[in-house]
């Protein structure tokens, strides 16, 4: 979309600090500031608390003298994707807005792109890891690789674990294993069945369904991921993630994949753990209480679980109710197929977080873009990990979040996150949402990711998700 600037609007943007991407953005001793007076800009965001926020906005509107910045927090994620897209089909809605990883691969042309003069793909690459990279930079309609998004964290998948279950259970070892198969027989050893309607009185892990699982999808995602799964063609026409192929698993890495999930909520193996009553899919917290509780070793979560589970945990104290010590909650390295001190084999998480991007619908978009290389700077960054804990998308803050005792295994994975575009959030969630739910009733079957594959298919659009736009004619003139 064209965009119009009066002669001041202009040399304001002339006279912008601009830097590359790379390292630390450096500001030089300010010789005449500029008036930013009349420009006002919007920045809608989910999750992030306005006290978390402004300050980095109140900082940056010190460094520009009349500019202002309003900043929304959208609570409800449901209600602030309705609410972005709505305004943004009427031509309005916010300057500055965060979207998912996942959306960018579909919704890229709803945005302005990083102007070249910021920096360009190799300054993004030598400053955010490679998930971001593949996730934000999408080729425009002259083929030119553009970069969407800044990540100012890059959350993914870890196992979360009781460190005294296992104390008492794997005195030997004292945590989790680090392959799928070790944790099938960790399970077996974590189990302590009982006389109970749910069977356990301590489930080893909470895997295998999704009604009182509240990350299973995002679960099963992973294991797609690990099991070398293509989930769309190489032109992302349609979805194949139902067919045959080849990768790590063996011809049918998606039936694989649902197989390895729902297998611990299956009665006749030797590693079942959970059942429909083992966690109350009424309640918010599902397995995260039952962790909690003590009443499960081992959980599967992002970064900002390990808040929740510590919340859980002061609830359930108020009411008298037994709990864990906090002291005992531990986050370490998802399990992968096969054993990362002996396979060559790449190690995989599964990544989800937002992305801070610029509508093409701005007035003034420099000026956005400066805003956000404000917001993903070192600085600003450091200060929201000390709020937010949430994992860096920066290589130059990895190894000091390593560090961090309880949130450093996060860091130390994000080199290995990966993820795949989704086009509806909550569709593909109800799609595979069904798929566990019929391999819990009735086994695992292809026909059902076939099933899968198909809905999805219908949401494909015409010549595919990456199908460019006409390129704009240009008038050829001739001097006379």
């Amino acid at each position: 979309m064209l965009y119009k600037k009066s002669s001041a609007v202009v040399l304001i943007i002339s006279l912008l600090a601009t830097s590359l991407l790379a390292g630390c953005r450096k500001k030089d001793p300010v010789k005449a500031a500029p008036d930013f007076s009349g420009i006002e800009l919007t920045y809608y965001k989910v999750f992030d608390d306005t006290e978390i926020v402004e300050p980095a906005i109140r900082a940056y509107e010190a460094q520009h003298p009349g500019l202002k910045i309003h900043y929304r927090k959208f609570s409800d994620f449901d209600e602030y994707q309705r609410v972005i897209l709505n305004e943004m089909a009427e031509g309005e809605g916010p300057d500055i807005f965060s979207m998912p990883n996942t959306w960018f691969t579909s919704n890229y042309r709803k945005l302005t792109p990083l102007p070249e003069k910021f920096g360009g793909v190799a300054d993004f690459q030598s400053t955010f890891v490679d998930v971001a990279y593949r996730d934000l930079v999408r080729g425009d309609i002259y083929g030119d690789k553009r970069i969407y998004a800044l990540p100012m964290t890059v959350d993914n998948l870890a196992l979360y674990y009781n460190k005294a279950h296992f104390e008492d259970a794997l005195p030997e070892r004292g945590r989790p294993s680090t392959t799928w198969q070790g944790i099938k027989e960790d399970v077996a050893l974590l189990n302590r069945e009982d006389n109970t309607f749910d069977r356990f009185e301590v489930s080893g892990i909470a895997m295998g369904r999704a009604d009182n699982i509240s990350r299973a999808v995002d679960i099963l995602y992973l294991l797609f991921l690990q099991h070398d799964l293509s989930f769309y063609d190489e032109k992302m026409t349609e979805a194949i993630f139902a067919a045959k192929q080849g990768g790590a698993a063996g011809s049918f890495p998606g039936l694989a994949a649902l197989e390895l999930f729902v297998s611990f909520a299956d009665p006749t193996r030797k590693h079942y753990s959970w059942n429909e009553f083992t966690a109350d899919d009424d309640t918010d917290g599902k397995e995260i209480e039952a962790f909690a509780e003590g009443k499960v070793s081992m959980i599967i979560g992002f970064s900002y679980t390990y808040e929740q589970i510590e919340d859980y945990i002061d609830l359930l104290d108020q009411q008298g109710r037994n709990t864990i010590r906090k002291s005992d909650i531990r986050a370490t390295d998802i399990p992968q197929l096969y054993d990362p001190d002996l396979s060559a084999g790449e190690r995989i998480t599964y990544a989800s977080y937002f992305a801070e991007t610029v509508s093409r619908n701005t007035e003034y978009p420099d000026i956005a873009w400066d805003f956000l290389l404000h917001m993903t700077s070192k600085e600003v960054l450091a200060d929201y990990f000390d709020a937010t804990h949430r994992p860096t998308s920066r290589r130059d803050m990895i190894e000091e979040q390593k560090l961090d005792p309880k949130y450093g295994v996060f860091a130390d994975q994000v080199g290995i996150a990966k993820s795949f575009p989704i086009l509806e959030y909550y569709t593909y969630k109800d799609i595979f949402t069904d798929v566990i739910n019929r391999a819990n009733l009735s086994g695992t079957h292809t026909s059902d990711l076939v099933y899968a594959q198909d809905l999805i298919n219908e949401l494909m659009p015409p010549g595919g998700v990456l199908a460019v736009e006409k390129r704009p004619e240009v008038d050829e003139k001739t001097d006379d």
